[in-house]
């Protein structure tokens, strides 16, 4: 019994050890302007055991496509960019399909709008040309500096544990695709967006997180925005290190 004890204990032990271990990643902008000083600020404030790297597109799916990716635990995406090369697409697939840490914030939705496979790793689009879906024609729509009332649709979630319906102010994304398969974690139900507003999405051996909120300054102060982005990071390095 003693041992069984003993054994127990050093494994909640290894779990927590391993949960504190020190987490690296890289945030990644370019193609859509933002308040830089507020948003660097929020990650600044997101916990003592995350560093960040900060890069630009196009370097950074340079960077995606090279080794030197292996020294981030986790990529967090906060760009709008189009060009990408095949090389880099097929970095992209490799990465997720090792399992690889990726969070895809707000604007970010609205990337390579021609490359099909990039719906498939986020989980949805946003179409800025018109475009015919199952029939029906599509446009996506946004609408700034809006009050939005976002409900938690997973509480047992890592990434929302602890979090309870909240307001923001902030930017809505409206009829924009979403793939079948989601995991929903917020909707709303503002007459401006879409209904599901972040979600899990599994491709390949990852399980890629998407966060449509973060437009701006108010939204990046906001308590609730910034606990959900720092468990989504802890949820989303954790789940690879254990598959590593």
């Amino acid at each position: 019994m003693k041992s069984m004890r003993m054994t127990i204990l050093l494994c909640i032990i290894s779990i927590a050890c391993f949960a504190q271990k020190k987490i690296h990643i890289l945030v990644i902008t370019g193609g859509h302007g933002f308040k830089q000083e507020p948003f660097y600020h929020m990650f600044d404030s997101l916990s003592k055991n995350i560093s960040y790297d900060k890069l630009e597109q196009p370097a950074a799916n340079e960077l995606i496509a090279s080794p030197a990716v292996d020294k981030y635990d986790a990529l967090v995406f906060y760009d709008m960019y189009n060009s990408i090369t095949s090389v880099q697409k097929q970095a992209y697939m490799h990465l997720l399909n090792k399992g690889k840490a990726m969070i895809f914030l707000h604007h970010s939705l609205v990337s390579y709008q021609d490359w099909d496979e990039f719906q498939k790793i986020i989980g949805g689009k946003y179409y800025e040309q018109a475009t015919v879906v199952k029939g029906d024609t599509i446009k996506s729509s946004y609408q700034h500096d809006v009050i939005i009332p976002v409900k938690i649709e997973d509480h047992k979630h890592p990434v929302t544990k602890g979090l309870k319906d909240f307001e923001i102010y902030d930017e809505v994304y409206g009829h924009f695709g979403t793939q079948p398969n989601i995991r929903p974690l917020l909707s709303t139900t503002h007459p401006g967006s879409s209904h599901d507003i972040a979600w899990i999405n599994t491709y390949g051996q990852a399980d890629v997180l998407f966060i449509q909120l973060g437009h701006g300054p108010e939204a990046f102060g906001n308590p609730n925005y910034r606990k959900l982005l720092l468990q989504g990071i802890e949820w989303s390095v954790l789940g690879h290190r254990k598959k590593s």
